[in-house]
């Protein structure tokens, strides 16, 4: 049986540079992972999949736990030393229906 996804769109309050995605990524996993501790990272195993411009971005985590990424997200307010909140606008099944919002 395959895994169930659900792909969530999210707005940052600052602008991520093409430059620093990677390392905002790899900042925004440790966040996740300080939050939501080990045991439950592995279940939600989230993944950032695009960027859509320069402060929205689209993160991939299991289908059980989407409620806990987007809590974590709420709950994280610094990436690599700078001051940062974020914004869940949508969550849908497939980046598709994201569509651009």
């Amino acid at each position: 049986m395959r895994d169930k996804r659900r792909y969530i769109l999210v707005e940052s309050s600052c602008e991520v540079a093409e430059a620093d995605r990677e390392r905002f990524s790899s900042g925004l996993y440790s966040g996740l992972l300080q939050c939501i501790g080990e045991a439950n990272y592995h279940r939600v195993n989230p993944r950032v999949m695009d960027f859509v411009g320069n402060r929205r971005f689209i993160i991939r985590s299991m289908l059980d736990g989407c409620g806990l990424t987007v809590a974590a997200l709420a709950m994280i307010k610094k990436v690599n030393g700078d001051d940062v909140y974020f914004y869940t606008l949508k969550c849908s099944g497939t980046m598709k229906a994201l569509g651009s919002v």
